[in-house]
């Protein structure tokens, strides 16, 4: 009885350590991608973004970003894109990073 009382408090315990944070957007979405395409349609592949900046010149940068923990490690993800003043895809960028 006490080794299985252990065995569950234990599993909760790891299980209440995950953390997940941001949007969890596809990443092979984001590869078919293609410069032109509109937020829209971006938008309705990549769900919500998590911020939105407007430049002075009327371009807007999209950011979705992931991440997640455990007691193990974490990780996180990160996609901007940046579009015209018209709402046309005009370039990417990516990040990952990993800590163990």
């Amino acid at each position: 009885m006490k080794t299985s009382l252990v065995v569950t408090l234990s599993a909760a315990l790891l299980c209440s350590a995950c953390v997940s944070m941001g949007t969890n957007y596809d990443q092979d979405a984001v590869a078919t991608l293609q410069t032109g395409m509109t937020r829209d349609e971006v938008i309705a592949r990549l769900g919500k973004p998590n911020s939105v900046a407007t430049f002075a010149d009327g371009r807007q940068q999209l950011v979705w970003v992931h991440s997640k923990g455990t007691m193990l490690g974490a990780s996180a993800r990160s996609v901007a894109l940046v579009f015209t003043p018209d709402g046309k895809l005009e370039r990417t960028g990516q990040a990952q990073t990993n800590i163990q």
